[in-house]
């Protein structure tokens, strides 16, 4: 046991969840009221504006649910930076214009996190803390640097005033809850599905002894709810924008140049900037269709790549639920309407399932455990909800083996138990 406060921390591309411990053994389930109600979910999302303080701009900020409050009612002259962890591991992305000042990735994650500690009444100066935060198996992104991503989210926790911050694999963490919340014993696949990657560890799980509790192998892929989300935008919106489409250059037609990872929806707000509209107003006079090239100046004038994504994701939820939905762009000021069923979500995301199916054979193999070896399977993270990827888990388990639960806040949950339990790191075989 502990004699600090015990915090785990789950910082997510999508949402940031966080529990803390008290020395006594009370455990606090932090939760945030807003506009938009209560939830565990802290949104990792952070909307800038420029204030004007003696005629010059400063440039303040909000996030989690109250920055989408402030970027919903004050429009396009904010801008909104979403899925932050996807770029850990990119050394391409060092730093951006925010509209008045330049700012690096560790201090926008800074931001976010002083937010949050600050919103759920966390002061870190009254005691001794002790912080076990969550990292992915495999980061996000097309060649990850580990020590990077490592690195920068390590920086970003001491610009928050969290040092000596200790990292656990974000599965390994759901499993360790799952433990210690009810009799399970045996060996139990973790499947941890986030908004950037998706997360595996076999565990066993003993019962009658001090150590309860041995990871025994993890394996990653950077593919979950973010990249399902761009496959329904790139499938049923983006022809509605200009993609597919022509333009005239020079007496020629010529595909109007559309590079998917751009359009990925969390990249998209990047684009809101002069080069980028005159480009693409330039494009509507020569293009073939120039209403579709209007509708995506449109978006990007008014900054409407939020609301875009909601619509995105409620297809996705709604297409979980049922066999088909209706995907309207009257809500973002378009008349469009775009059917779209869930067969049309699971072919565009074909080759997303077998590479989640590799990841999940290769933490068999690296455990050395035959699928019919597994006791329990655990699901956890939005993802886990999408029918085809439990579909997965059915055909190399038992349908009686899977279970879930508090699919957004377990692993953070795990962390903070993880912490107060004075378990050592990092958690390796």
């Amino acid at each position: 046991m502990s004699n600090a406060l015990c915090i785990g921390l789950d910082f997510g591309t999508t949402n940031t969840v966080i529990t803390t411990i008290l020395p006594s053994g009370e455990r606090i389930h932090h939760s945030f009221k807003s506009d938009l109600g209560e939830s565990r979910n802290f949104r990792s999302l952070i909307c800038y504006w420029d204030d004007d303080e003696f005629g010059k701009p400063v440039l303040k900020h909000s996030s989690g649910p109250y920055g989408i409050s402030d970027y919903l009612e004050w429009g396009s002259d904010q801008r909104l930076i979403m899925s932050m962890k996807s770029y850990l591991g990119d050394k391409s992305f060092s730093r951006t214009q925010i509209l008045s000042r330049q700012l690096g990735l560790e201090e926008m994650i800074a931001d976010i996190l002083l937010d949050l500690l600050e919103n759920a009444k966390i002061s870190l100066n009254d005691q001794p803390i002790k912080v076990v935060a969550g990292r992915p198996v495999v980061f996000a992104g097309t060649r990850p640097d580990e020590e990077l991503a490592l690195m920068r989210l390590d920086k970003a926790f001491e610009r928050a005033g969290l040092s000596n911050v200790e990292f656990a694999y974000e599965p390994a963490a759901a499993g360790y809850q799952f433990g210690k919340s009810n009799e399970a014993k045996g060996l139990v696949l973790v499947a941890d599905f986030g908004g950037g990657t998706s997360d595996f560890s076999v565990l066993k799980l003993e019962d009658g002894t001090d150590r309860r509790y041995q990871p025994i192998a993890h394996s990653g892929v950077g593919i979950a709810g973010d990249r399902f989300d761009a496959k329904i935008f790139d499938f049923a919106i983006a022809p509605m924008l200009g993609k597919g489409s022509s333009y005239d250059s020079f007496g020629k037609s010529v595909p109007i140049p559309w590079q998917p990872s751009k359009f990925m929806l969390h990249r998209m707000a990047f684009m809101g900037n002069k080069k980028e509209i005159q480009y693409w107003k330039s494009m509507c006079r020569y293009s073939h269709e120039p209403e579709k090239i209007e509708r995506l100046v449109h978006i990007i004038e008014e900054g409407l790549f939020f609301q875009m994504n909601r619509l995105v994701l409620k297809a996705k939820e709604e297409l979980s639920r049922q066999h088909s939905t209706v995907i309207d762009l009257k809500e973002i000021g378009i008349d469009v309407e775009i059917p779209i069923t869930r067969q049309d979500f699971e072919a565009c995301i074909s080759d997303e399932l077998e590479k989640i199916k590799a990841s999940v054979e290769a933490v068999l193999n690296s455990a050395d455990v035959l699928s019919g070896q597994i006791d329990q399977v655990f699901m956890t993270g939005g993802t886990s909800y999408t029918p085809a990827v439990r579909q997965i888990f059915i055909e190399m388990f038992e349908e009686d083996k899977i279970s879930g639960g508090n699919e957004f806040s377990t692993v953070a949950d795990g962390l903070a138990e993880m912490a107060f339990d004075q378990l050592s790191f990092p958690f390796k075989k």
